[in-house]
């Protein structure tokens, strides 16, 4: 069977797809999926990350979740939810550069430094 994700979405689709299912997650403790949320098979995650060739160490630290959590999604101990293929897809799409950056990233830093101020504040400065 073929995944629909993956055939026709454009980069658009799976970011769309992503926010929403991952903003709907963050709110829960314990990643579960909510009713009504879509889930996959643990195999076609595992698929998609050999053939990204993406461990799941890597693929934890690029998604912000923890490497357990990965293991049990791919061990079909919790219910894996629909953002972890299209965060696989995104994630085979990255440069190798960029792929390493995320991974060496310590975890709850931006790889591009946010700035805290508002980008006027120095107008008078000029």
């Amino acid at each position: 069977m073929a995944n629909p994700c993956a055939s026709g979405a454009t980069i658009q689709d799976m970011l769309d797809a992503l926010e929403t299912e991952v903003e709907a997650l963050r709110s829960l403790a314990n990643l579960a999926v909510p009713r009504g949320f879509a889930v996959v098979a643990p195999s076609a995650v595992r698929a998609e990350m050999e053939k990204a060739s993406l461990s799941a160490t890597e693929f934890a630290r690029i998604a912000g979740v923890s490497r357990e959590d990965v293991e049990d999604w791919l061990g079909n101990k919790i219910p894996t939810p629909a953002w972890v293929l299209t965060t696989v897809q995104l994630a085979a799409q990255l440069t190798p550069s960029v792929r390493r950056k995320m991974v060496r990233q310590p975890l709850g830093q931006a790889i591009i430094p946010i700035q805290r101020v508002h980008p006027f504040s120095r107008i008078e400065d000029l």
